[in-house]
């Protein structure tokens, strides 16, 4: 009898682990980080090489952050379908779980869409698509996002940032066409028209800046040296940050 209770609490113990890991996805989408594919508005003031050691440096904080503080599962996405290596070398320090798989469509919505789709034909109940421009996002955004969609009802959440682009959207069930969004002029706007039908529950959260452009870069700095050249949190961008602090009057 004893060793049936203990097997039968160690299946327990499996079944809610699992669980949980199913029940929060967050799915991210990028581009190899390597010179001359990722932040290329940021040239100048940075070099390519230092645009895409930027760019890694948020898609791993992004990852991290979320599997550690909101215990979500990141399942990475990567264009081209060559790309493992590289996002292999990004993540090769990490003490999180995480998976990465090559991306599927011709256009970015079309690659995210099949995405959040496969994500959720897993079983996971709650999935967020994150922009890696928005890894650097307070943490109690994203909290507050999955909080949102444990409600009973269908649920969609959108985040803006001051320019109408999107930091976040999520989602309780693959309404897949607001991810067509994502290829228009005015990403927000069009997501609203998109949700506005749905007999879903259409949250808006506060607009927050992200690294999208160099002025991100610039308001970056200036928190990272009023902080003592450190970002809590994000420890591989601040890493970055002290390889290019010294020219930080020319940025």
């Amino acid at each position: 009898m004893i060793c049936g209770l203990t097997c039968l609490n160690i299946r327990l113990i499996e079944f809610n682990f699992f669980t949980l890991m199913k029940d929060k996805g967050v799915v991210i989408v990028t581009r190899t980080p390597l010179p001359k594919e990722v932040k290329t508005n940021f040239v100048p003031p940075l070099t390519m090489e230092e645009a895409a050691e930027l760019h890694a440096s948020l898609l791993f904080d992004l990852a991290e952050r979320l599997a550690i503080e909101v215990h979500a599962h990141p399942y990475i996405y990567f264009d081209p379908v060559d790309a493992r290596p590289d996002l292999e070398h990004v993540f090769r320090h990490a003490s999180f779980d995480f998976k990465l798989r090559p991306a599927v469509g011709n256009k970015y919505s079309d690659r995210v869409a099949n995405a959040i789709e496969s994500v959720f034909s897993e079983g996971n109940r709650r999935i967020v698509f994150a922009d890696v421009d928005a890894a650097l996002l307070p943490i109690n955004i994203f909290k507050h996002t999955y909080e949102l969609l444990n409600l009973d009802d269908d649920v969609v959440v959108l985040a803006p940032d001051p320019t109408d682009h999107l930091n976040l959207i999520g989602l309780k069930k693959p309404h897949l066409d607001l991810f067509d969004s994502l290829n228009s002029g005015n990403p927000f706007e069009t997501a609203m028209k998109i949700a506005s039908p749905l007999n879903s529950m259409l949250f808006t959260l506060d607009r927050h800046d992200n690294m999208r452009d160099v002025n991100g870069l610039r308001m970056l700095l200036d928190r990272f040296e009023k902080n003592g050249q450190n970002l809590e949190h994000a420890r591989r961008v601040s890493e970055f940050l002290h390889t290019i602090k010294d020219r930080y009057g020319k940025i």
